[in-house]
């Protein structure tokens, strides 16, 4: 009886040491990912979004540290819509805003190319769903998929960041923001999943 007890008791404690170690991990993924500002249709780029704040004016005025992260795996093959497995992302840590310049212009500017990388993501949710099958066979070619997805997008920002002039060139920035809206709304079944964004 008594070795009986010295079991369940153990089973017990390291029933406990697991539970805490999963509440752990969770607090932890949970501050990590504070860190990133998901894509939204619905929400907009703050000055709080950029978690290094400079006033010299001698990093520029605003930079943005975009992330395309991915979860995907062989079972996903049977997967028709990879919407919620593709996320556009900024990262606060990683991004600055001079707080002394023009504020509501160095976000308009970062805005357009975060909608811009919004793009490019639903091109590689698109790219993911027409290619499902190969997922059968391993997950290498997602990475493949990915680097071309953000390649072609820091081709895309040196013409939009050339053409407006770091989005000061008030006709070319409209032009730009429309010429993305088109596009995002073409696009549309690729879009992100807002339950994730915030």
């Amino acid at each position: 009886m008594l070795p009986c007890l010295y079991i369940t008791m153990k089973l017990h404690t390291n029933l406990l040491c697991l539970f805490a170690t999963l509440l752990a991990s969770t607090s932890l993924i949970a501050q990590n990912n504070d860190n990133y500002i998901y894509w939204s249709a619905n929400r907009k780029l703050t000055a709080a979004d950029f978690a290094i704040k400079t006033s010299d004016g001698k990093a520029g005025t605003i930079a943005a540290q975009y992330y395309f992260s991915y979860e995907v795996n062989s079972f996903d093959f049977m997967t028709k819509n990879f919407n919620k497995k593709v996320h556009n992302c900024i990262i606060r840590s990683a991004s600055w805003i001079d707080t002394t310049y023009d504020v509501k212009a160095s976000l308009r500017y970062q805005q357009t190319l975060f909608d811009l990388a919004e793009v490019y993501a639903r091109h590689f949710r698109q790219d993911l769903k027409e290619n499902r099958k190969k997922l059968a066979k391993g997950t290498e070619f997602v990475k493949e998929l990915s680097t071309k997805a953000m390649t072609d997008f820091a081709k895309r920002e040196v013409d939009y960041v050339s053409e407006t002039q770091f989005g000061t060139n008030p006709v070319m920035q409209e032009r730009w923001e429309g010429v993305i809206k088109m596009e995002l709304d073409a696009l549309k079944d690729f879009a992100a999943n807002d339950e994730r964004q915030r």
